[in-house]
């Protein structure tokens, strides 16, 4: 019978973990294995969640295989620099999609940002980020080897998930829910939160 588990985590909690060209850290939030994959989830993963601080402009890393989400949540945003001179425009709250083997160079418009991202191994998990703002209330559903993640950007967040306790998520909480579930998920007034929908293919 699939598991379903359910858990709460404090930004200020999670280890910040610097780039190697000091251009900023990064803090894993969640990180999945593939279904069937082997003991090692490192070795093995299907999807990853972080918040990243970029602190100066610079290469991105290249991911493989892989389909990427990001959103700008602190800061006046950042643009993406094809090899070609083309931009990818990161706005504020604004979800952008990208391939994780493109060659992009990042260029903060106006002092550092922070971002949250979500990866998936292509063609095995997709990723759908929703920035909300309160007091708006959105249902998401998931299946057997879903995860959902719900992050508190501005104010609080409440978020009932079917069949177990409503959770109440303080400034900076995340809620991690992995297996099947419908969940309703509303920012208070003047709250704005993040969520992010794991799924697989």
């Amino acid at each position: 019978m699939p598991t379903r588990t359910t858990r709460r985590i404090l930004v200020s909690d999670i280890a910040a973990a610097p780039w190697k060209n000091g251009g900023g850290v990064t803090r894993e939030i969640a990180t999945g294995a593939s279904p069937g994959a082997g003991a090692d989830p490192d070795a093995d993963w299907g999807w990853r969640v972080s918040l990243a601080e970029v602190a100066r402009d610079g290469p991105f890393s290249l991911f493989p295989d892989t389909d990427r989400v990001i959103a700008v949540i602190d800061g006046a945003g950042m643009d993406l620099i094809r090899p070609d001179g083309s931009i990818l425009p990161l706005d504020p709250l604004q979800p952008v999609r990208f391939a994780g083997e493109a060659p992009l160079s990042g260029r903060l418009r106006s002092g550092p940002v922070r971002d949250l991202n979500a990866m998936v191994r292509r063609g095995r998990f997709a990723a759908q980020m929703e920035i909300l703002q309160g007091p708006s209330s959105v249902s998401f559903e998931t299946g057997d080897h879903d995860c959902l993640l719900v992050l508190t950007l501005i104010g609080s967040c409440a978020v009932r998930l079917e069949g177990d306790e409503s959770h109440d998520l303080a400034p900076a909480e995340v809620l991690i829910h992995e297996g099947t579930v419908r969940a309703d998920v509303q920012p208070a007034a003047n709250g704005r939160a993040a969520v992010i929908r794991i799924a697989a293919q």
